[in-house]
């Protein structure tokens, strides 16, 4: 059995890229759960980083995503947003979009990625439907992340809207449909004990 002291231990890291259109609610939030949960507790198997296909100067984090997001508070404050880069996305293992039309665009872009592009949603789902448990192995990773994307059409996906100036219960609904799929992959890492208690609205 590969081990984090075996063999995934000198593996390649894992890179995950995460897509929205600012860099600032979707993916921002998806990057930095990521991050927590997976990165932080494994630096040598996980990288996750973020971009936003219509970022510009300027933009920060809403105040509404880090009120509604506590546990995160301190990441979402300090988050850099910035334009998504088509290095980032060859050179990233997986890429997970907040919709559909995202990764149609980063597909449009970068058409060899498809095999390792997916709606959060979609991967999510596949990995619900197909009971893939990865683990702690980066190379374990991208035998799974194989495997979704021979299963990618079985699933029905849903987008994650855009809150952004919206109001906080666009906020809630925003955590409401990424917090279960981000949940999903942590667990099929084996961190089901590391989730983010973030409140359901009202």
């Amino acid at each position: 059995m590969t081990t984090i002291d075996g063999p995934s231990a000198v593996a390649r890291p894992l890179s995950l890229f995460v897509v929205c259109t600012g860099n600032i609610c979707r993916s921002a939030f998806a990057h930095h759960y990521l991050a927590q949960h997976l990165e932080a507790a494994h630096p040598s198997v996980f990288r996750v980083a973020s971009g936003g296909l219509g970022w510009f100067l300027g933009l920060s984090v809403p105040r509404d995503l880090i009120e509604a997001a506590p546990e995160l508070a301190a990441r979402l404050e300090s988050h850099v947003p910035g334009m998504v880069r088509l290095e980032d996305v060859r050179s990233a293992d997986l890429v997970l979009t907040a919709t559909a039309d995202h990764r149609t665009a980063i597909l449009s872009e970068v058409p060899a990625a498809f095999k390792r592009t997916f709606m959060i949603d979609e991967f999510a789902r596949i990995v619900r439907s197909r009971r893939l448990r990865p683990g702690l192995g980066a190379d374990a990773w991208r035998s799974a992340i194989a495997e979704a994307a021979r299963h990618r059409g079985f699933v029905e996906a849903r987008d994650v809207p855009d809150p952004y100036r919206r109001g906080r219960a666009a906020y809630d609904d925003m955590l409401d449909r990424l917090v279960p799929a981000l949940r999903t992959i942590v667990e099929a890492a084996g961190r089901e004990d590391d989730e983010v208690p973030v409140e359901s609205p009202g």
